[in-house]
């Protein structure tokens, strides 16, 4: 008699149990942010990755530059992806102790280390379920959803902004070379901004289409950007594209073509700009032939 007795008692409790779970409010667990370092009062940046040069990263008036290990403008994209490690959800945090062992979260020689202003971040391994990565930041680990440590795997050179023209530079005139690759035969074009007017060399491109080969240049995109080396720069051949900006400088490239790529090299910045060779047709218009 005693099983069934036993047996209705446990079916109660299990019944009471499922009762409490499905009715009762689980509690609010809040989460903190990473850090209360707000991205606007950011100025520096300093990457530090074991056996690899450190990357340092500055910012002037609104704009970031690469200082280390190369001088370019920088990416502001990617610059922005790492500030907004500052605002990541901690969603567990122990604190370090003394007889805490730092090696099961591979916090020991940490391989990435991340500096922002005063404040260091130090990057871990993974935590198997969550997905989520162990970071050490003011004496205590946190487990956050990371988009960052593959940033700071990157080489230098993926920081440069690969914008071919600055943000503040507008085009008031620009002179192409005449190419003739095989592919494509143009002839010499300049183009010119006459009281608020596209004007061309060439008789036989419409308003819209040199106003469409302005704004292809003025919002180029490279694929990628490669610093070049001085010895580099000297053997570089080729013919050039020249721009005025208002209200008075000039830049001066050198132009390349490969079976790829288009290639713009920038001596004073010793920076290589490539473009995908689809793009050859928007950057130097064929002219039509007049009938």
């Amino acid at each position: 008699m005693r099983t069934p007795y036993i047996t209705n008692i446990a079916l109660l409790l299990l019944i009471l149990g499922l009762y409490w779970f499905i009715n009762h409010d689980s509690p609010v667990i809040e989460s903190n942010q990473l850090s209360s370092l707000s991205a606007k009062h950011v100025t520096t940046i300093q990457i530090k990755r074991l056996h690899r040069d450190d990357i340092v990263l500055q910012k002037q008036g609104a704009s970031w530059f690469i200082q280390k290990p190369i001088q370019a403008n920088a990416n502001t994209v990617r610059v922005n992806l790492i500030l907004d490690l500052l605002s990541s959800v901690s969603y567990s945090q122990l604190a370090v102790e003394p007889n805490l062992s730092l090696q099961q979260f591979e916090l020991e020689s940490a391989p990435f280390k991340l500096l922002i202003n005063d404040q260091q971040f130090e990057f871990g391994s993974i935590e198997p379920l969550s997905k989520n990565r162990y970071i050490r930041h003011n004496n205590i680990i946190h487990l956050i959803n990371d988009n960052v440590a593959p940033l700071l795997n990157a080489n230098a050179a993926s920081f440069i902004d690969n914008r071919l023209i600055a943000n503040e530079l507008h085009i008031s005139k620009i002179s192409l070379p005449a190419i003739n690759d095989g592919d494509t035969l143009t002839s010499a074009l300049s183009i010119s901004l006459d009281e608020g007017h596209w004007q061309s060399s060439s008789s036989t491109l419409s308003p819209d289409k040199l106003s469409a080969v302005i704004q292809a240049w003025q919002h180029a995109y490279a694929l990628q950007v490669k610093p070049l080396s001085k010895e580099n720069i000297k053997q570089a051949v080729g013919q050039y594209v020249s721009f005025e900006f208002k209200p008075h400088s000039t830049l001066k490239l050198l132009l390349q073509f490969d079976e790829q790529h288009i290639s713009l090299i920038d001596f004073n910045k010793q920076l290589q700009y490539q473009f995908p060779l689809a793009m050859k047709e928007q950057f130097f218009p064929i002219q039509d032939s007049k009938h």
